[in-house]
């Protein structure tokens, strides 16, 4: 159960990094010291976003059949 609540912690953390990259005016951005274009970037935290959401739905789902049975 723990672990379906770390899925939404990292899909808020996600779409508020996918948020405030597009508020600053750069092209690229340092991730372990590397430069990364700002696009490519974003593609990552989107998938990152994306997998977590999907995983938090699939955890949501068999709960709620467990408990229905």
């Amino acid at each position: 159960m723990k672990n379906k609540y770390w899925d939404l912690l990292f899909v808020f953390i996600g779409v508020i990094n996918i948020a405030f990259s597009f508020r600053g005016n750069e092209d690229f951005e340092v991730v372990f010291g590397y430069e990364l274009n700002i696009w490519i970037y974003r593609a990552i935290w989107a998938f990152i976003t994306i997998g977590c959401y999907l995983s938090y739905s699939k955890k949501k789902d068999f709960e709620s059949e467990a408990k229905d049975k």
